[in-house]
């Protein structure tokens, strides 16, 4: 919805500064053709002016200089002079419809129009009065009379006006905008709904039919990939869960003779060493089918998870005591700091478990050389997160290999696994955390020596105890 108000922000925008352009661009085209109009040939106050100047009397007669003779012809125009007696003492080109004598009433009417329909004007002279002619219906001449007051208030009317047409222009871009944003507000929730991955059916018809039905094709094509994708996952992780279940039973039964052939008195050293082995090897194996059943179960969302409120101090304690209690070598000192013991989280506590006990082992297997294993908890400042870290100052990882680590081994993302492993267990503890609306974060310590990982949380505000 932001999107759509967005688009019609910019339109109604656009659309007065583009009225408030053209209307600027028109005064000044206007006024810039009207200019060139006038200026294009002499007006007639100028043509008037030189006949007038140009007029003399020599003796008993009147005569015209070049000049303004070539003007008079040049603009088709004649000419005359008046007497006070109001007879016509000198003219030129004469029309011959104009009368020769003129009363105070005739000079009256024509001085400012016309006469005889011919566009006239006048320019007093000192024996007389000077007037010039124009073709019929070449010139329109009008009168135009304001109020002092009114022109004093020119500037505000304008300025009114102006406002005015501002307002117009806003309104009619707000209903057309309107207009055109209930034919786009379906097309964007379509696009919306194409990014959720939810089927779309939009009207293909109206100005906007061709993208409507494009969106519908691409819905339709999403949604028949998007199937095929779930049916593909889902048989995949079946696949993956029914070999587990097929190997189950086989295993169980090598493991069974393995530890009876290895705790057998009666076979030679050599073969219950031999014995050992195998069990060992099938004790891997067992445990590489349940990590790999476990993690296709989560890529593919299928693990179900047995929700309640839990104290991750409490996992890590039991954590803790399990590896000491397996026999921990000496090589390895594991150190507790927990903080804000009492937070509860809700998750499901064997996933959690086996997301820390896998950091730890992490450490364990990939430092042979021994190390310090610290798991530290805290909350955040604002009680929304809950953090649970272990650390370690081993060798850690490389650099390179850090944002690679936690995908699936032998997937595009990740072309190596691990040295000393399958490559799962990372990559199990970063898909139970994301089950659990978290997140994994790996980094090297700060003296790029060891390994620190960080387990992040959400918390419900009901389960802070105070």
């Amino acid at each position: 919805m932001e999107g759509v108000i967005r688009i019609l922000r910019r339109f109604v925008t656009t659309t007065i500064f583009i009225s408030i352009f053209l209307l600027i661009f028109n005064f000044v085209l206007l006024g810039t053709l009207v200019f060139k109009v006038i200026n294009q040939s002499p007006s007639p106050e100028v043509v008037l002016q030189q006949v007038a100047q140009g007029l003399r009397k020599q003796n008993d007669s009147y005569h015209l200089d070049e000049d303004a003779i070539k003007l008079l012809k040049h603009n088709q125009s004649w000419a005359m002079l008046l007497g006070e007696d109001g007879h016509v003492q000198w003219d030129y080109d004469l029309p011959d419809d104009i009368p020769q004598s003129y009363n105070l009433i005739d000079v009256a009417k024509f001085s400012r129009y016309y006469l005889m329909e011919y566009p006239v004007y006048v320019w007093e002279h000192k024996n007389g009065l000077v007037v010039v002619g124009y073709p019929k219906e070449s010139h329109w001449k009008y009168q135009f009379d304001f109020l002092s007051d009114w022109m004093g208030s020119l500037p505000l009317r304008l300025m009114l006006l102006l406002v005015v047409n501002v307002a117009l222009a806003l309104l009619i871009s707000v209903l057309i905008g309107m207009r055109l944003i209930r034919k786009i507000r379906p097309l964007v929730e379509g696009v919306h709904k194409l990014a959720r991955e939810e089927t779309v059916h939009l009207d293909s018809k109206g100005i906007f039919g061709d993208l409507a039905h494009s969106i519908n094709s691409a819905s339709d094509k999403l949604q028949k990939k998007t199937d095929a994708l779930k049916a593909r996952d889902e048989a995949r992780s079946n696949w993956i869960a029914g070999i587990s279940h097929d190997i189950r039973t086989p295993l169980s039964m090598i493991l069974g003779y393995a530890s009876e052939m290895e705790d057998g008195s009666e076979l030679p050293k050599e073969q219950r060493y031999q014995a050992g082995i195998i069990r060992r090897q099938g004790e891997k194996l067992r445990s590489l089918v349940s990590d790999l059943n476990l993690v296709s179960m989560l890529e593919y969302e299928m693990q179900p998870l047995h929700l309640k409120s839990i104290r991750l101090s409490v996992l890590a304690r039991q954590v803790v005591a399990e590896f000491l209690n397996s026999g921990l070598d000496d090589r390895y000192e594991i150190e507790l700091k927990l903080a804000e013991e009492a937070v509860k989280i809700t998750g499901d506590e064997k996933l959690l478990l086996r997301a820390i006990s896998n950091l730890v082992n992490n450490s364990v297997r990939h430092n042979p050389q021994g190390c310090k294993i610290v798991l530290e908890t805290f909350l955040s400042e604002d009680s929304s997160r809950y953090f649970f870290v272990v650390s370690d100052n081993g060798r850690g990882i490389p650099q390179e290999k850090l944002k690679e680590i936690t995908e699936l081994p032998y997937s595009l993302k990740r072309k190596q696994t691990d040295d000393l492993g399958h490559g799962l267990g990372l990559p199990m503890v970063a898909r139970i955390l994301r089950a659990h609306h978290g997140h994994l974060v790996l980094s090297n310590c700060t003296n790029q020596k060891g390994l620190k990982a960080v387990i992040e949380v959400p918390v419900h505000q009901q389960n802070v105890e105070k």
